[in-house]
């Protein structure tokens, strides 16, 4: 079979922003079925250090501007076109959207439902165009896929046609993330923060994910246990996030926030499990998969309250609610001043069931996509 695949998420994949996910999800689905042909479509070049399974061949069908309509021509007559001429028997659509003109039976992949609501950050054109569209690609599609069960019900709610058509399949973990003793932990301690503790945030410098809030929290911590322990971002900076990287420069505290933009997957997986805490500020994502990686390392978390992070981290974790700043103050005063607290936390995550690898959310893709 000759399987299509949107993979434009493979090319803007990095661990700590996306957590790799599309890229985990694909390249494993590819090698555990060498049996079938898949085309990657890309909307521009990619690196030609990417290295694709054997039974992988990209494809680029350019897409001509950034603007809405030349995104919906590229998507409704240059991708169907693309299709026809390669001989596709099934698309995948792993960036939200669907070729609405193909006749090809196609699955929908869903990450998060954030375009159900204003996101800071994203112009509004965009969010009308996704929430005025989705709607149709779920119409279309024969299997919508989410990374989350907590997304069902919502999307249920926006569309009726989805019913009978959903299937969660399991968030996954890269196999690097495992707990580090306390040598290592002194060693990667040395390396990033000169040997002091940190509360880390894993995601991109984004105003989605809440940044701004974190730093003041951040800041009234610092005030008031006048602590050395250090704010490390993990993630890189957006367009859209150049104003907080900027304010980070007059940021009273910068002497005790460390950025990390460029992070590879072991440095990661080491960072986490170095960690005093892990602080998840995102509320909008389909799958917290820092919460998941954190579980892994045996490192306690403190989440701004959301869906993901409730079926990730169920009744473990610290949740601070999202519409009171000083509440994320207190939480990470907590966790930082009461050993007993974070013991408790951490014998409480222990219980919990830890994802598996990302194979079977890649297996469970496929078979989602075949069915």
């Amino acid at each position: 079979m000759i399987i299509g695949v949107s993979a434009m998420g493979v090319s803007q994949d990095t661990p700590a922003d996306t957590g790799n996910m599309h890229t985990e999800l694909l390249f494993r689905m590819c090698r555990q079925h060498p049996e079938h042909t898949f085309l990657f479509f890309f909307d521009r070049p990619v690196s030609p250090d990417f290295l694709f399974p054997a039974n992988v061949t990209p494809i680029i069908v350019p897409l001509k501007g950034p603007a809405v309509w030349l995104r919906k021509w590229w998507l409704q007559w240059q991708l169907p076109r693309a299709l026809k001429k390669q001989g596709v028997d099934l698309f995948l659509g792993m960036d939200g959207m669907l070729p609405l003109r193909s006749k090809i039976p196609a699955v929908l992949f869903l990450k998060d439902l954030s375009f159900l609501q204003p996101v800071a950050g994203v112009p509004q054109q965009w969010q009308r165009f996704f929430k005025k569209e989705t709607v149709k690609y779920i119409a279309s599609a024969k299997k919508i896929v989410l990374p989350g069960a907590h997304l069902e019900q919502p999307l249920l709610q926006y569309a009726p046609a989805a019913a009978g058509k959903v299937q969660v399949i399991p968030a996954g973990i890269h196999e690097s993330y495992q707990p580090l003793d306390w040598e290592q932990r002194e060693v990667v301690k040395k390396m990033y923060t000169g040997g002091t503790e940190y509360f880390l945030v894993t995601g991109s410098l984004d105003p989605r994910n809440n940044i701004m809030p974190l730093l003041k929290a951040f800041s009234a911590l610092k005030r008031r246990q006048r602590s050395n322990m250090k704010l490390v971002l993990a993630g890189k900076v957006t367009a859209a996030g150049q104003e907080i990287a900027n304010s980070l420069q007059t940021y009273k505290f910068r002497q005790d926030v460390v950025l990390l933009p460029d992070l590879d997957q072991p440095s990661l997986a080491n960072l986490t499990a170095a960690a005093y805490a892990m602080v998840y500020t995102t509320r909008l994502e389909g799958a917290a998969l820092p919460v998941y990686a954190a579980l892994r390392c045996q490192v306690p978390v403190i989440a701004i309250d959301s869906p993901a992070a409730r079926e990730a981290g169920k009744e473990a974790l610290l949740y601070a609610d999202p519409e009171n700043l000083a509440d994320l103050a207190e939480k990470l005063s907590l966790l930082y001043k009461d050993e007993v607290q974070r013991s408790r936390q951490l014998q409480e995550m222990a219980a919990l069931p830890l994802p598996g690898s990302w194979d079977t959310g890649a297996e469970a893709l496929l078979s989602a996509a075949l069915s």
